[in-house]
């Protein structure tokens, strides 16, 4: 351990008590005294000292702050002209300071606001950060994000795709606009659900989901056979052009509140329990005589209600096709509801986002976190059944391409 002879200044020990800035003062002028030596070390000379030994020479110092528990101080760093100072108290200040960074994202991804991370961090450093400062630091985040969120897909395939739009507001062009955040979740052949990829469009137009669903494809998502969603006109119209032969599961908790807003309120929980019946049916042909039944029964009474009913059958019981085990976690969007209850629990801290950097960099590292949950928990849907399914529809289509053309 190097040993080095430190003198203080008299008047500093007098005001050592006396005032806030006294011990600061006393470590700075012994933290310089010492960076000082360890130049003196690695030149092998004094200043100014003639020495056959001399690795080189000194070229002033530069100023460095230094946040402390007991202040800012500011350090006079040597400069060397053939070659550059070196010591290990900037490397291990650099590693705390990182550990500082860090837990400044992990509070904004937790939807602590700026303000809040500014008094934190002054309590607990007692130097002040801006928001800006804060927000800058956050930037850390874009390239992990960017990888992740961009990342290809070509490892695994996703039988089931649930998808789903949150809108969220963003200043642009001096103006608060409201945009849309297109989130793509999958389960994948193994049974886990992963969460595929986040964009923003200007609305939840047909164009705006086109692009979302062709950039999905273009990192190399494969094997859809299954997409649920809600029955926006945009999505539908997108679903149908980009993932042509899947399936169409319009999300049923959507579709159950279509029904009972056009549903008078004294005739709600009986249609509802009616309703509720026809979606839980075993098989399809059950469903639709539950759905003709309904439909003689209430047709006069609530023909705005029937109409969405009649209109909506096939794809709200298309997940019947399917073996009973996959239908819970398939007929509704509930699971990407969830999540986005997550997002804006941080999105009304944030309210409104400077820019689409940010809300790719917030709801990125977030979704980004979640995902690694899902990797690392449960899995979401044993698969087996849903494979040993698929082979015997295979075989039955193959069947009945033979039939036909025997006949």
């Amino acid at each position: 351990m190097a040993q080095y002879n430190i003198t203080v200044d008299d008047d500093i020990l007098k005001g050592l008590f006396s005032g806030d800035r006294g011990v600061a003062q006393l470590l700075e002028q012994v933290l310089n005294q010492v960076l000082n030596a360890q130049a003196s070390e690695q030149l092998q000379a004094e200043p100014y000292e003639r020495a056959e030994e001399r690795q080189g020479y000194r070229n002033g110092t530069r100023p460095h702050p230094l946040t402390t528990r007991v202040g800012t101080l500011t350090l006079r760093v040597p400069r060397l002209r053939n070659g550059r100072f070196s010591t290990e108290w900037f490397a291990r200040y650099q590693r705390s300071e990182q550990a500082l960074l860090l837990a400044m994202v992990e509070m904004v991804i937790q939807g602590v606001s700026t303000r809040k991370i500014t008094a934190i961090t002054e309590e607990l450093c007692g130097a002040k950060f801006s928001q800006s400062t804060v927000s800058e630091v956050c930037k850390y985040l874009d390239p992990i994000v960017e990888a992740w969120n961009g990342r290809n897909l070509r490892e695994h395939q996703y039988p089931f795709l649930l998808v789903d739009a949150i809108v969220l507001k963003i200043r642009e062009e001096g103006r608060v606009r409201p945009r849309a955040a297109m989130i793509a979740t999958g389960v994948n052949e193994e049974g886990y659900r992963e969460i595929l990829g986040i964009t923003l469009g200007d609305s939840e137009s047909e164009a705006s989901w086109s692009e979302f669903f062709s950039w999905l494809k273009q990192r190399d998502l494969r094997g859809v056979n299954v997409v649920v969603s809600d029955s926006h006109s945009g999505l539908i119209k997108a679903l149908h052009a980009q993932f042509q032969g899947a399936t169409w599961q319009r999300c049923q908790t959507h579709f159950m509140r279509n029904v009972m807003d056009a549903t008078p309120k004294h005739l709600q929980a009986e249609l509802y329990g009616k309703t509720r019946a026809i979606l839980d049916a075993p098989d399809m042909a059950t469903a639709r005589l539950l759905m003709n039944k309904v439909v003689s029964d209430y047709g006069e009474k609530v023909p705005k209600a029937i109409q969405t009913l009649e209109n909506g059958f096939d794809d709200i019981t298309a997940v019947l096709v399917l073996p009973e085990r996959y239908r819970k976690r398939l007929r509704t969007t509930n699971g990407v509801e969830r999540l986005n209850e997550e997002i804006r629990r941080r999105d009304r801290v944030i309210r409104i986002y400077p820019n689409r950097d940010s809300v790719k960099r917030l709801i990125g590292a977030l979704l980004m976190e979640m995902d690694e949950k899902w990797q690392t928990g449960h899995r979401y849907l044993d698969m087996q059944e849903y494979f040993l399914w698929k082979e015997e529809q295979k075989k039955q289509v193959k069947q009945d391409t033979k039939i036909s053309m025997i006949s």
